[in-house]
């Protein structure tokens, strides 16, 4: 007999679930895939019905109706709810026995740590795999500092744009006890330096995106106050929106990824954040695994003076 599970749908409004009857094969649903078995259930899910009154709806002689209606029950489509005793005779009120049904096959299920998680980006969930373990966050976000820090004694103003990705990262893990959130001064001083890294920030305002730029794939150049960015073919994109992604394994621990999420400015580091939260489909729609990178610029599409949107310029 089929089993019952659960259908979830993270695209209804509602938010609504399912009972519905599952099976491995489609032969036990077999009652269900003809014409009159269909107008049975399509009866039934407006609410419970005695054969008579599926005969009279549906203009089937009772007979007829009783063997689909016998099949159904078999089947485990349909259940009886009661019998009455109607002018001498005992009359069965059948309804259905679950909200729908359906076969599924042989393969592994994607492991979901809450429902809400079904709504989630199979691109976003495969580009921070390794960020990701068994519904907790294994890893650091590390913004920079407000203070003045660095050899340039900058003051960081982009770190709440991690706000923005660790909505879309919760969509995969469950609430952290401990904050996954570093400054960039920290960091070092508590040895965390060999661990999954996403840097948010560029190198004009964190250090730990100045020491990974070297081996970044398209790199900021140093001269202006890391004022460019250069890609693969030594192209200059000096624009104030442009930005970057890019994924490389950990130079302190080869064993581990970190993930520059950056812009020249913090327009440009908003950017790489919309990139990568609001269009990982798109920009995550090739990535498989190991390293990654994509220049980006981008776009006030609303013309409200703040960007909203990115174009994806160049992708390694």
């Amino acid at each position: 007999m089929p089993k019952e599970k659960i259908l979830y749908d993270p695209k209804s409004e509602a938010r609504t679930a399912m009972r519905v009857l599952v099976s491995d094969r489609p032969d036990g649903f077999r009652p269900a895939s003809g014409r009159m078995g269909q107008k049975i259930l399509a009866l039934l899910a407006t609410g419970p019905k005695y054969p008579a009154e599926i005969a009279r709806s549906l203009g089937a002689h009772h007979q007829t109706i009783y063997y689909h209606v016998g099949r159904l029950v078999k089947s485990g489509l349909i259940t009886r709810v009661r019998s009455e005793l109607i002018n001498g005779g005992e009359a069965n009120l059948y309804a259905l026995a679950s909200d729908g049904y359906a076969v599924e096959f042989p393969v592994k299920g994607e492991a979901l740590p809450t429902l809400k998680s079904a709504g989630r980006s199979k691109a976003l969930g495969r580009f921070f795999s390794e960020f990701l373990n068994n519904g907790e966050f294994d890893g650091w976000v590390v913004v920079g500092s407000p203070m003045e820090h660095g050899a340039a004694g900058t003051q960081a103003r982009d770190g709440h744009y991690a706000v923005q990705l660790g909505f879309a990262l919760g969509q995969f893990v469950n609430l952290p006890e401990r904050f996954p959130v570093k400054l960039d001064v920290d960091l070092r001083a508590e040895k965390l330096l060999s661990s999954n890294l996403v840097i948010v920030g560029g190198p004009r305002n964190n250090v730990i995106a100045e020491e990974l730029n070297p081996r970044l794939p398209y790199k900021f150049s140093q001269s202006g106050f890391w004022s460019a960015i250069i890609d693969d073919e030594g192209n200059t994109h000096a624009s104030e929106l442009d930005c970057l992604v890019a994924k490389i394994p950990n130079p302190w621990d080869a064993s581990k990824t970190c993930v520059v999420i950056a812009g020249l400015t913090g327009a440009g580091t908003k950017a790489a954040i919309i990139g990568v939260c609001n269009y990982a489909g798109t920009l995550f729609a090739k990535y498989r695994s190991g390293r990654f990178a994509a220049l980006l610029h981008g776009v006030d599409k609303d013309g409200d003076g703040k960007v909203d949107s990115v174009e994806v310029l160049k992708e390694i």
